[in-house]
């Protein structure tokens, strides 16, 4: 007898289009010692926003943190939109994608982020209504790799006799659930929803 299959869809660059480089030139609007390209480099190099985004600091521990790193002087306000620049608009038809795949299979979701993105793309009440169950990071405890993320989907869903398909956009995420069991997809952006159909069709009875 075949398992049944639940999805886990990753946010960033798979339902949401986003633009890292838009955060790091608005970052760099606040500093004089920083380039964009620099303050990539530290941000990846550093890995700066993983305790944020894993939920072991505030938000104002976290701008404070950062403002100090590279020395911006810019207000609450402006530090938030800075950080936000890189969320861009969700595709018109994200909400039919995910639509089709619900009258198929239970939906979740499973992304690495942070209270001050998830209070602006949650806004979109009608693509996340219809989640099963919304996972953040933030919320959680732990991020993406740590497979701690992915036991923790499972358990509280009761997912255990599921093959669970999961769909990322970054290669460590992906490797990581694929090393946890799960038939996990490496999404190239810019044929994300072709791929999440194509995958899909081969559970499709």
């Amino acid at each position: 007898m075949k398992a049944e299959v639940a999805v886990v869809f990753d946010l960033g660059n798979v339902l949401l289009p986003i633009r890292l480089d838009l955060t790091y030139a608005a970052f760099a609007n606040y500093t004089s010692y920083y380039s964009p390209e620099e303050i990539h480099h530290i941000i990846e190099q550093e890995a700066l926003w993983v305790p944020y985004e894993s939920g072991l600091e505030s938000c104002d521990q976290f701008r404070d943190r950062l403002r100090s790193r590279f020395q911006m002087e810019c207000t609450d306000s402006e530090f938030d939109h800075a950080f936000s620049a890189l969320l861009l608009d969700f595709p018109v038809d994200v909400v039919e994608l995910i639509q089709e795949v619900k009258a198929s299979f239970p939906i979740y979701l499973l992304s690495n982020t942070s209270k001050i993105h998830s209070d602006r793309f949650l806004t979109n009440e009608s693509l996340f209504s219809l989640f099963n169950q919304v996972h953040l990071s933030f919320e959680m405890g732990v991020s993406k790799p740590n497979q701690v993320i992915y036991q923790q989907v499972v358990d509280s869903n009761q997912l255990h006799n599921h093959q669970v398909v999961f769909f990322d956009d970054n290669h460590a995420n992906v490797q990581a659930a694929w090393d946890f069991g799960w038939d996990a997809v490496l999404i190239d952006p810019s044929t994300s929803f072709t791929q999440i159909r194509n995958h899909l069709h081969q559970y499709v009875n």
